[in-house]
């Protein structure tokens, strides 16, 4: 079972950097994407993978919150929430460091702001192939530019990776970051000789999902420098394909891929090799099998070290709803994808304990316990839990979030209410992002503003 082979981790512990308008006192985990909180996006994807159990790790802070918030979502699995302390500033490699006695075999890592309909099969299906040491899942860019966020404009540069892939074997070859390079972007000749040819994608987005070998935690144990596992871990076992692991028998106490900045050599222990559970096995399997991945070559150039890229079907969802703009898109865009990321599901779009009285409603969605009054004409928007929709109020591809307030006669376009926000009577907003806990004085007519608390206040002049 796939249960007992692999083990699933999800990270949790996010602190929302970007995403600050809309976070409020909230955990990062916790935002609605129409009825349900983040997390239960990537823990209902597990479960239709046959996953029974998840490590969900989490700020010690935020724990209770969280296990609350899941338990009223009734899942499936059996959560073990896992802390790291709330003031530390962990990274995702910091973060297994830190639990590595949770982990027991080779494991499947997501984080909670994973929104996807992919098959997860084939990326682990590759990974058992080729006994790699890690396999990524990549997903086609471009998913929000439609949308305008709500606002004054401004012009979004989206995070842009370089991600060389060897088209026939799917190894991965070159991962790094566009930002890193001015204008021109050196690649080792040897890397092309060695491995014949590669495509660099740079419209290809990194989902975060990653399997990886249970001896990969051992190693960071030893490299505590390592904070990140996209940033600093990935880039690192993806070039160290390339390095030599040594003679065959691994005997020699040094060995070609651990010169240190001094060029001086380490012993054979500290080498990312020595990790590698039956090198001198894998060595001889290499020699004697008929399988090759390559016409010319031996098999896998010889390499223990494997890394694989895989990019989802092309008619799959795939979204990090890791910046405003993200999320805006996913909530807006929600009614017509909901058949896609609960296919086979009985799941409603409106909670079950969401009051809609409204008679004028379409494509809408509805978390705990929002109240939506008559007289309303409410299209295209979400609600978030425990808002509240006066009468007499027309909002229009909106976003109205947890414990928000919209008082009467109230028309609001292409709006972001941030949480408990409130909206007076009578305002009409189009295209505003408001912030968490702002007012909107009564009758105001307001556009393209960014409304948050630091506009209201005052300055004073100390002299």
């Amino acid at each position: 079972m796939i249960t007992q082979e692999f083990q699933a981790i999800v990270f949790a512990a996010g602190r929302g950097s970007r995403l600050p308008e809309v976070l409020g006192d909230t955990p990062k985990c916790l935002l609605t994407v129409g009825p349900y909180p983040l997390l239960w996006y990537p823990l209902n994807l597990l479960q239709q993978h046959g996953f029974q159990e998840a490590i969900v790790i989490v700020l010690e802070n935020e724990k209770s919150e969280i296990q609350l918030a899941m338990e009223r979502t009734s899942p499936k699995l059996k959560l073990d929430f896992v802390c790291i302390p709330s003031d530390s500033d962990f990274g995702t490699a910091d973060s297994l460091r830190y639990i590595q006695d949770k982990i027991k075999v080779d494991f499947l890592v997501l984080s909670c702001d994973l929104i996807t309909n992919a098959n997860l099969f084939p990326l682990i299906n590759i990974f058992r192939q080729h006994d790699a040491a890690l396999a990524i899942l990549l997903f086609r860019d471009g998913f929000e530019p439609d949308v305008t966020l709500p606002g004054p404009k401004s012009k979004h540069k989206p995070e842009r990776d370089l991600i060389g892939v060897n088209p026939d074997t799917k190894r991965l070859l070159f991962l790094a970051a566009a930002s890193d390079f001015e204008e021109t972007v050196n690649i080792n000749a040897h890397l092309l000789r060695k491995y014949d040819k590669m495509t660099v994608h740079s419209r290809l987005v990194d989902g975060h999902v990653y399997v990886m070998k249970k001896w990969t935690i051992e190693f960071l144990k030893k490299k505590e420098h390592f904070s990140t596992l996209k940033g600093e871990f990935l880039p690192y076992i993806v070039k160290k394909q390339m390095a030599k692991s040594g003679k065959p028998n691994m005997i020699p106490t040094t060995i070609s891929d651990t010169q240190s900045d001094l060029g001086l050599s380490r012993k054979a222990e500290d080498s990312i090799f020595s990790l590698i559970p039956h090198a001198n096995l894998n060595q001889q399997v290499l020699k004697t099998t008929l399988y090759n991945d390559n016409k010319s070559k031996p098999l896998y150039n010889g390499d223990l070290l494997r890394c694989y890229a895989l990019e989802a079907a092309k008619n799959s969802l795939g979204l990090r709803v890791n910046t405003t703009l993200n999320y805006f898109a996913i909530n807006q865009k929600l009614s017509s994808l909901w058949p896609l990321l609960c296919a086979n599901q009985d799941l409603a779009l409106i909670s079950p304990s969401a009051l809609v009285n409204s008679t004028q409603t379409k494509e809408i969605s509805a978390a705990d316990n929002a109240k939506l009054n008559e007289k309303t004409s409410l299209h295209f928007s979400v609600f978030g839990p425990n808002c509240h929709i006066k009468p007499k109020n027309v909002i229009n591809k909106s976003l109205i979030m947890a414990n928000a307030v919209v008082e009467e006669g109230c028309n609001i376009e292409n709006c972001i209410i941030g949480p408990k926000a409130v909206v007076k009577t009578g305002a009409k907003l189009k295209n505003c992002l408001v912030g968490a806990n702002y007012i909107v004085e009564e009758n105001s007519t307001l556009s393209t503003k960014h409304l948050i608390h630091a506009d209201g206040f005052m300055e004073i002049d100390i002299q």
